[in-house]
């Protein structure tokens, strides 16, 4: 099984909560469009013929495998400080 995070951008309300079911099935959702997930590789064939023809030409989905053999490095922004300084968190 390996790790995958899936991020996308969908126009079109129901589509967005069809492929958002899908996803799911598979992980945990960690913000409103990203998820991570846990695939086997027969899972990916499975998942492009759900998700693809929910997509219209202007929407984008992303699948991006993780290495997990790397140490995981997260960065995520904060809200700037009151001096308007911005905060990255290590």
């Amino acid at each position: 099984m390996s790790l995958y995070l899936a991020a996308y951008d969908i126009s079109h309300t129901g589509h967005r909560s069809r492929v958002a079911r899908v996803l799911r099935r598979h992980g945990r959702r960690i913000q409103r469009s990203v998820f991570e997930l846990w695939l086997e590789p027969e899972d990916l064939p499975e998942l492009r013929m759900k998700i693809g023809p929910l997509l219209a030409r202007t929407d984008s989905f992303d699948l991006v495998p993780v290495d997990l053999r790397r140490p995981e490095q997260r960065f995520r922004w904060q809200r700037p400080l009151d001096n308007g300084q911005p905060v990255l968190l290590l």
